[in-house]
């Protein structure tokens, strides 16, 4: 359920003012995040706005700087149609009482297969379509610290590595023309609210986001609240934390990269000895080659890590691997190879 919520009424046609929210330190911060991550780009932004506060904020930060902006909207199917219609409506305001561009598409993944991960990635997909149809080089989405603490504690249940357990990069490409870029990871929920009632600014309220049924739910309501609660300063170090994960991932991949180069096929003796993080992003890169980048989410530890401890053990029996998107993997008492098979 959607419920709107403003600290008052105001006039759609009555922009905030300006000064105000400038005067603000975190809108300033957000400001310099966005100039960096940018190059204070004069193509301008698309800002992701789904009418929930994060987002609202930050259109309302970019306005503020006299960044060139346009909100873009995307609604989908996972609520009532009379509750995503209402998001779309909100922003499409807030858009016009900025008077700043406005573009929406529509997605559908009810009833898919992964709901939550496949609506990301088609939100993702729309976002760079909007960005090429107004024009513009980035897309700004809302995410914090908060986000990015609940992503860390949700990858720890995993068992992920320091590429997961970084979180999210303040910026990675979304297409060869388009960045995706955070520039709010330097603020928290609280800000974006702070920001909203500044502006007088109404906000969307989804409550499916309190639903402890759902992970990234049950993670807020719980250990991230009492995290926060214990320590208040813990989603900024989430962040810091994660920058320096980003790097250390980053060194594995180069390791693994310096092993197994571009190639297809190894002597398992020369791998056998070498770390098992550093085979298994190995191996992972070796995939993706394989398939053009595709799956990526779907080659977990679960996948990956038989093959590792394969190659790691002293069995010599010849072991076949089928992992997902056709790709096939063999560990003999010599060699270690990587294909991909006909999925048709």
């Amino acid at each position: 359920m959607t419920n709107l919520q403003s600290n008052q009424t105001v006039a759609l046609s009555t922009p905030p003012d300006r000064a105000v929210l400038k005067s603000m330190p975190t809108v300033r911060a957000i400001t310099r995040s966005w100039r960096a991550l940018t190059g204070g780009d004069g193509g301008g932004t698309l800002v992701a706005c789904s009418g929930g506060a994060d987002s609202v904020s930050l259109a309302l930060t970019l306005w503020s700087a006299k960044a060139p902006i346009t909100l873009g909207h995307v609604v989908h199917d996972l609520r009532s149609e009379a509750e995503a219609l209402a998001d779309r409506d909100l922003v499409e305001a807030l858009a016009a009482r900025l008077g700043v561009g406005f573009v929406e598409r529509s997605i559908k993944v009810a009833n898919l297969r992964n709901e939550e991960g496949t609506a990301r990635s088609r939100r993702y997909e729309a976002l760079a379509q909007m960005a090429g149809e107004v024009g513009v080089r980035f897309v700004a989405s809302a995410h914090h610290a908060d986000d990015q603490l609940e992503s860390m504690l949700m990858a720890i249940a995993r068992g992920a590595g320091p590429e997961g357990l970084s979180g999210v990069a303040a910026s990675r490409p979304l297409t060869d023309s388009v960045t995706l870029i955070r520039p709010m990871l330097i603020s928290n929920h609280a800000d974006a609210k702070a920001i909203c009632r500044a502006a007088g600014a109404q906000w969307a309220h989804d409550a499916s986001n309190e639903n402890p049924n759902r992970f990234r739910s049950a993670v807020r309501l719980g250990p991230a609240r009492a995290l926060a609660e214990l320590r208040p300063d813990t989603a900024a170090g989430a962040v810091r934390a994660g920058e320096l994960l980003r790097d250390a991932a980053m060194l594995v991949e180069e390791r693994a990269h310096a092993i197994l180069g571009d190639g297809n096929a190894w002597d398992r003796a020369g791998l056998r000895g070498e770390r098992a993080i550093v085979l298994g992003a190995g191996l992972r890169s070796a995939a993706l080659r394989m398939t053009g980048g595709i799956g990526a989410d779907r080659l977990s530890r679960r996948v990956v890590d038989p093959v590792v401890e394969a190659i790691r053990d002293d069995s010599t029996e010849p072991r076949r691997f089928h992992w997902p998107d056709g790709v096939e993997i063999v560990v003999t008492a010599h060699r270690v190879e990587i294909s991909k098979t006909r999925t048709d």
